[in-house]
């Protein structure tokens, strides 16, 4: 979100006062009518990267969106990586375009029809991943699922990593985390984020059709939350502070999902790279920011520490652990080789849809799950076990109900021929 103009309060741009004069890149630089995908970030980070590099200096990659760091710092995360794309790529025609940009169902049945197996590895209602399938098949010809196949047989020649480097993860106990979270939200109404949310909703409200807040700078944590409040015309504090609510619990939960992508997804690719011995690095060293009194230790110098050591050295050189004894439990070697992945060779005999009559999406449709694991977490959900309970004492007292209508119904014609006799 902070490749947005302006907006500096709500996309969380760091302050230029604290900058202390290092240069920011890739930022502050795509207008609001603008949708900004995976394949133009890569494109303007890899540019800034070599520029860098060029000058005798050291990138720093902040996140952010895990989806663009992982493409960003790993060959073949994306299907149809350009690495392993077809020399042959041609234009998409209007009517393909038209179709891309359409409806999520309709470009799910397409890509069901020309590629069933990749169909079955993405949600249907995943607009961005199944967009990107079709318009694969139709630029290239192949399939996307071969080309994902080919890119997983590469990643067992060589390490996946494009540059050397170090990963961090600035680590906070999510207990000390959540009301952290809340008043860097309170924060950001006191410093102007009620003025920038005011400016979007002024170009939100002329666009016709309304803009879909799944895409581009409308998807923004802090804009969807208040349009009860904008839209009532009134300023009602008491819709601006349910506003606030919802915008503090979306962020908590955006930081959960972050603790998830790290534990889950950034594991098993560095996992991989042990196979090859962290040649290019590719080992996560946790830094403890719970105590925010202890940050120039924990965090600061830490993390200095680990630096020097694997500039100087390379990325063998480093005497560190990889996290304090605390959380060493966080980030254990083996924890990628743990974890069930559809990431893996051999895991396209996994990817399969399994569909829940009793639990709803947004939309009102049965709820779908993406994979075995998927599934079984969702069966033992709260929310399911919930509902299947409530379905199952439907189911008894609609049993009950008939039966004592049978019952009724069998008591009134024994009292009719009672009453004949």
């Amino acid at each position: 979100m902070q490749v947005y103009k302006n907006l500096d309060q709500i996309t969380n741009k760091h302050p230029l006062n604290e900058r202390d004069g290092i240069s920011h890149h890739v930022m502050n630089h795509v207008d609001w009518n603008e949708d900004y995908f995976i394949h133009r970030y890569s494109e303007e980070a890899n540019k800034a990267i070599e520029d860098i590099h060029a000058r005798g200096k050291v990138p720093i990659i902040i996140g952010g969106t895990h989806y663009y760091l992982q493409n960003l710092l790993f060959t073949n995360k994306t299907v149809g990586d350009t690495l392993n794309m077809p020399k042959e790529v041609r234009e998409t025609t209007a009517e393909e375009n038209e179709i891309l940009d359409g409806p999520v169902d309709k470009i799910f049945q397409i890509i069901k029809e020309l590629d069933p197996v990749i169909a079955e590895k993405f949600h249907p209602q995943d607009k961005r991943k199944l967009r990107r399938a079709l318009q694969i098949y139709w630029t290239t010809g192949e399939k996307p699922s071969k080309l994902y196949h080919e890119q997983k047989l590469d990643e067992l020649e060589d390490s996946s990593l494009k540059y050397n480097t170090l990963l961090y993860w600035v680590f906070c106990d999510p207990e000390i985390l959540k009301p952290r979270l809340d008043v860097r939200v309170d924060k950001m109404m006191e410093s102007g984020a009620r003025d920038e949310i005011h400016k979007l909703y002024e170009v939100y409200k002329k666009q016709e059709p309304s803009p879909d807040c799944t895409r581009g700078i409308w998807q923004v944590i802090g804009f969807k939350e208040f349009l009860p409040w904008l839209e009532a015309g009134a300023d009602l504090q008491s819709l601006f502070e349910e506003g606030v609510e919802r915008m503090k619990i979306r962020t908590r939960q955006y930081a959960k999902h972050q603790v998830k992508w790290i534990r889950k997804l950034l594991s098993v690719e560095l996992e991989k790279e042990s196979r090859f011995n962290f040649k290019y690095g590719g080992k996560l060293y946790l830094l403890d920011a719970t105590d925010l009194s202890q940050w120039q230790e924990n965090v600061h110098g830490r993390g200095i520490g680990i630096a020097n050591q694997f500039l100087q050295g390379g990325p063998s050189s480093v005497a560190y652990d990889q996290a304090p004894d605390q959380f060493k439990y966080m980030i254990s070697e083996n924890l990628g080789s743990e974890v069930t992945s559809n990431k893996r060779l051999g895991s396209e005999n996994n990817w399969k849809h399994f569909t829940c009559d009793i639990c709803k999406d947004k939309n009102g449709n049965p709820m779908v799950a993406v994979g075995e694991e998927s599934w079984k977490v969702h069966v033992q959900s709260r929310r399911h076990r919930r509902l299947a309970g409530a379905g199952e004492r439907k189911r008894k007292h609609e049993m009950m109900m008939q039966a004592n209508e049978r019952n009724e119904a069998c008591n009134t014609g024994n009292d009719k021929n009672d009453a004949s006799n």
